[in-house]
């Protein structure tokens, strides 16, 4: 444990690597001008090696005396209530309030005794601030440099207070800042209870970042049997460091580990990092990785990264960190290289979803024997140049783009399904006209038109998604249909454009309102609109692969192919001042609109429509920034059916917060209807000592919690104690020993982490 002190006194900071600052005296500026001050007290005052400045200065013969003062030289700076100066053999005696700064040295102390030349002595009643969080404090210090100390009586913590919550305990320690440290008689305590104890232990102890052994990691668990983890630390000069980090579970194996960092200069950073294990009960190989990059070039060039890929959505679950990361794990990845310019925007892009599926027969898509058990939607890759709006035609502006791209579903095969792979080209160009028309008095007119081309490699195999209203009722296949693009070619040329007309504003003021807390002037505006869409029909929609929004709804104002609609809306606004010198805030939005298709179009989740279609209702409130309400809601009157969310968020001052979700969806990428409530949050109490974290999601259709965490934090100063209850409602070979309910409890030093950790 104690052999790992060197990178805990330097390496703790990451994941962010610093760049290399050496630590400097503070400048006169900061401190009041340290120069020779003269006064009528003899010549000997000329003597003095250093600059100075005090409340009081004297000299008795060869003894120079300065109180309340400061002196500085050479980078060295001593602050005290007393300093006493021996002339003759440069002997320094300073006492009270002591405070000695230099490259790399930062300690207070109540005397000191020193040679000023050599810059050796010793020192009594000291602490030592060593970066970038830790605190030594010792009885007593002598040391012939100051590089080279040896200490007594030692007490070592990463906590600043004056009772940390838990500290480190030696007889003596000897540091030598370029070379090594030895310690004897050395124990952690939490509070007044030792917890280990090393009698003798030797080091690396350089000032700067340091490679060594980093805290081993103890734990037991009924799945994983005792769980022992020993990391190594490497520094690679200013800017690197990689971490090696083995875990050995007596039940499975051995968790091989590891992370690198980079930091080169201000504009560019990454890390990569990945777990492996081939675990016995199971007999199987799993992993997790991911790779991070930014790149932000000083010539507008951007390049970002974020790379994660698993063998299966329960790894992090079994063993990733688990505490204090409460939230569903995302195994999506994108990449990113583009660049702004005065014109125009060029990019290019890749990106994968990943979704993992797992058999229970329940008559639902998503729990069918026959649904893929993972799916892989990526983009492999996408190049796009977007020319930005330029005038035309007075108020009109023209703007479009290219897209060139290749596209893919892998599918994972189930027991009964064997895996399979699509893999198509798509180009689309279009380009766009539009802006106000004009402004009659109270009334408006805006024009928006698009032309558009798009060239498929492939199409799907059979037509997924009726063309003709739904004359032959086909309707989409629940399980891989939908993703087996491997048909003919097929280009596709659309025509569409979207007119509104916008009536008169009328608004309403209300003076000195009290409801809810607030107080103040509201202002209720209305806006009654109508749009008239008409996007032309493509014959063949129904055997296009839905991938994106390209595919799906191609037209202005999300039109789908051959699309003839009309729509009628009021947009409202109620906004709210505390004064009548204070401006108006728009504290609430509420959009409600209804829409009508004269022709039939293919909805997202391949049923078709025609006729009165959905009533649209979008509400979006934020009285402060401490809470935010959002609801959207679109129900197609014809089906019976709706797409709803609804969304909370409230923010406390002590930094509690309360997250609340509901969704009922057909519009997904899997084309399956969903329903469900999302709620999550922490709340902080008795001083932030006490937090209670908790994440939770509750599926309707499957009647219970597909997954919910709820973590319970004790803290303490630099030390927490942690519960954790983890319910995963997913029945499948990969939940190791078949266990859906999980408890933890870990207890985590601040300095060290995770020093413990229990789990059933």
């Amino acid at each position: 444990m104690l052999g790992a002190l060197p990178v805990l006194l330097a390496a703790q900071g990451m994941p962010e690597i610093p760049l290399p600052a050496p630590l400097e005296a503070p400048t006169p500026v900061e401190l009041l001008p340290l120069r020779p001050f003269r006064v009528e007290a003899g010549p000997g005052l000329s003597r003095v090696p250093f600059d100075w400045r005090g409340d009081r200065v004297s000299e008795q013969g060869d003894l120079w005396i300065l109180e309340q003062g400061a002196i500085q030289a050479e980078g060295l700076l001593l602050l005290a209530d007393r300093i006493e100066y021996h002339i003759a053999d440069g002997r320094l005696v300073a006492q009270g309030h002591i405070r000695l700064e230099g490259p790399g040295l930062r300690l207070r102390g109540e005397r000191l005794q020193m040679d000023w030349e050599r810059r050796s002595g010793e020192a009594w009643a000291l602490q030592m601030d060593l970066p970038p969080i830790w605190v030594l404090r010792s009885a007593h210090v002598a040391f012939t440099t100051l590089r080279t100390w040896s200490f007594d009586a030692v007490e070592l913590s990463p906590c600043a207070e004056e009772n940390p919550g838990w500290k480190a305990r030696l007889s003596s320690l000897k540091v030598d800042l370029d070379g090594f440290a030895t310690l004897w008689n050395a124990r952690i305590q939490l509070g007044p209870l030792p917890i280990y104890y090393v009698p003798y232990a030797l080091y690396p102890a350089q000032a700067e970042r340091t490679s060594g052994l980093l805290p081993p990691k103890l734990g037991m668990s009924s799945t994983f049997g005792t769980t022992v983890g020993l990391s190594y630390y490497q520094a690679m000069g200013n800017s690197a460091d990689a971490t090696l980090s083995p875990e050995y579970f007596a039940k499975e194996g051995v968790l091989w580990g590891g992370e690198m960092r980079w930091r080169p200069d201000l504009t560019h950073s990454g890390s990569i990092s990945g777990q492996t294990i081939h675990q016995r009960s199971l007999d199987t190989r799993r992993y997790r990785y991911s790779l991070k990059e930014v790149w932000q070039r000083e010539d507008g060039w951007q390049l970002t990264a974020d790379v994660n890929q698993a063998s299966d959505n329960l790894v992090d679950a079994d063993f990733g960190k688990g505490i204090g990361y409460l939230g569903a794990t995302s195994f999506d990845s994108a990449l990113y290289l583009g660049r702004s310019f005065t014109f125009g925007s060029l990019s290019l892009s890749a990106a994968e979803q990943r979704s993992f599926f797992y058999t229970k027969d329940q008559g639902d898509p998503f729990y069918s024997p026959d649904f893929p058990a993972s799916l892989r939607r990526q983009t492999l890759p996408q190049a796009e140049f977007r020319f930005f709006p330029v005038a035309l035609l007075g108020p009109l502006y023209l703007d479009g783009g290219i897209r060139l791209g290749r596209f893919a579903y892998r599918i994972e095969g189930s027991e009964t399904t064997p895996g399979q792979s699509y893999a198509w080209g798509r180009q689309d160009a279009n380009t766009r006209l539009h802006g106000r028309l004009g402004q009659w008095g109270p009334f408006r007119a805006d024009f928006e038109a698009m032309g558009r081309a798009t060239h498929y490699g492939a199409s799907l195999s059979s037509p997924v998604f009726d063309p003709e209203g739904g004359a032959t009722d086909t309707v989409v296949d629940p399980a891989t249909s939908p993703f087996q693009v491997d048909g003919a070619a097929a280009t596709r040329y659309l025509v569409s454009g979207h007119l509104r007309l916008s009536g008169p504003q009328v608004g309403r003021s209300f003076k000195a309102v009290s409801i809810l807390g607030y107080k103040g002037e509201l202002k209720h505006v209305a806006e009654p609109y109508f749009g008239w869409t008409q996007t032309s029909l493509y014959g063949e929609a129904g055997t296009l692969p839905r991938f994106d929004t390209v595919d799906s709804f191609p037209g202005v104002n999300e039109s789908a192919s051959g699309e003839r609609s009309f729509e009628l809306g009021l947009k409202q606004h109620i906004l709210g001042r505390p004064g009548s010198g204070a401006g108006f805030a728009d504290l609430a939005r509420l959009r409600i609109a209804t829409r009508y298709h004269a022709s039939p179009i293919i909805l997202s989740d391949g049923r078709y429509k025609k006729g009165w279609a959905s009533v649209d209702t979008d509400l979006d409130v934020e009285p402060d920034e401490r809470l935010r309400i959002s609801l959207r809601r679109s129900s197609d009157l014809g089906a019976g059916g709706s797409d709803d969310a609804l969304s909370l968020d409230l923010k406390a001052k002590d930094g509690s917060r309360f997250n609340l979700a509901y969704f009922s969806t057909g519009i997904n990428r899997f084309l399956v209807r969903q329903k469900g409530l999302q709620v999550g949050g922490i709340q902080r109490a008795w001083d932030d000592r006490l937090r209670l974290e908790f994440s939770a999601n509750y599926d309707f259709h499957q009647k219970g919690f597909a997954s919910s965490q709820v973590a319970l934090a004790y803290v303490e100063p630099c030390v927490a104690y942690v519960l954790k209850y983890t319910h995963v409602a997913l029945n499948t070979a990969l939940v190791s020993g078949g266990r859906e309910d999980r408890i933890d409890l870990t207890l985590t030093l601040r300095g060290l982490g995770d020093l413990f950790s229990f789990r059933r």
